[in-house]
């Protein structure tokens, strides 16, 4: 990774002063009740995300290990894990998996590690099988207002919330040689779960959103959350890990045919990167530099224009903040917000590795390749 020179010391002593008291405060907090302990550890809402910031930022700045700022994070996560609640999420945004993707940032450490083998260890035991393979229930009590619709539950087929979002977990994992007999078994069933749940459409297999008992299945919307940018994704760097062609070409198919979809059926309204324009712009970026496919390259291109015009329409409105001001993004945030944006488009017009987008499970440590331009 190239190292970002134009940095100043005042921004950068700044930044290791935030980082620094972000962990101090994850330190010092109370150890959480078993019955919200899965949130106040989870990647979106609590310390594996705090912790994942002051880790990128560490790796940034130059200064990892100097000193180690998440050691104690680590064993507090690892404890957790011991006594996960068993209704808990094992999703990226609440669950499981984000716990790991944060775990993976920090390994080979030995606290890393544990922590780990303590999710895949909870992914094992939430696993349920059938003809098709593997994949993890989610109940009606995680689906908010989809409650009703999907009663009494099913399964979530998307990277934020869903089995995708596991897969490059697993294969992460895999590649490193960890539990490999639990890791490589549950991979190739969520995998193959996944790949026999497509729907079948006039413009080729897309995936659904959601597979529930007497709901016909549906394409999903093309987003990172759920539908095929993010899902394909997942299976790139899950196939790049573990070395299976047949997974990466399907991925590819995934990801080529969303990208030739029209912009009015794609179901995007806003600008910010969980289901806007610049995170279709940054996630077409990324399977173009894995893939060297040219169409991919057009679509980078073509949603990164895309969230140029909604944003500048955005900053033409006046301060009443009209509904189309609205529209573009929701407040400073990471995956709703102008941040993600922001980072987004950064990645689009610079050769420095965006190592931040690795904790949307949009790269892995060494992600090959240069951004499209």
């Amino acid at each position: 990774m190239r190292r970002n020179s134009r940095l100043s010391g005042a921004l950068r002593s700044r930044a290791l002063h935030l980082a620094g008291a972000l962990t101090e405060i994850l330190r010092s907090a109370p150890d959480p009740a078993p019955d919200v302990g899965h949130r106040d550890a989870s990647l979106s809402f609590g310390s594996a995300g705090i912790a994942r910031a002051a880790e990128t930022t560490d790796r940034l700045l130059g200064t990892e290990g100097i000193p180690d700022r998440n050691g104690d994070i680590d064993e507090a996560l690892t404890s957790l894990l011991r006594r996960y609640p068993e209704h808990a999420p094992y999703d990226l945004i609440h669950g499981l998996a984000g716990i790991g993707v944060y775990a993976l940032a920090r390994w080979p450490r030995p606290g890393a590690t544990q922590c780990i083998l303590g999710v895949l260890e909870q992914l094992a035991e939430r696993a349920r099988y059938d003809r098709d393979g593997v994949y993890w229930w989610t109940p009606p009590s995680w689906l908010g207002a989809r409650q009703d619709y999907y009663r009494p539950g099913g399964i979530d087929l998307g990277v934020a919330h869903g089995v995708a979002g596991v897969i490059p977990f697993l294969g992460r994992v895999a590649s490193l040689g960890l539990a490999t007999q639990t890791a490589g078994p549950l991979l190739d069933g969520a995998v193959s779960w996944l790949l026999a749940h497509l729907v079948d459409t006039a413009a080729g297999p897309t995936v659904p959103k959601f597979v529930a008992d007497g709901v016909e299945l549906e394409p999903a919307r093309t987003a990172w959350c759920y539908g095929d940018p993010g899902v394909a994704a997942a299976l790139l760097l899950a196939a790049r890990d573990v070395g299976e062609p047949a997974w990466a070409a399907e991925a590819t198919a995934l990801a080529m045919g969303a990208a030739n979809r029209p912009p009015d059926q794609t179901g995007v309204v806003d600008a910010g990167l969980c289901h806007g324009s610049a995170g279709l712009a940054h996630l077409f970026n990324r399977m173009y530099q894995m893939t060297a496919e040219p169409t991919l390259a057009d679509a980078a291109r073509f949603w990164v224009e895309r969230t140029l015009e909604l944003c500048s329409a955005a900053l033409a409105q006046d301060a009443t903040r009209t509904d189309a001001a609205r529209a573009a993004w929701k407040g400073p945030g990471l995956l709703e917000g102008a941040a993600g944006i922001v980072l987004a488009l950064e990645a689009a017009c610079t050769t420095v590795e965006p190592i931040w987008d690795q904790m949307l499970l949009v790269s892995t440590t060494g992600s090959p390749g240069a951004p499209a331009k």
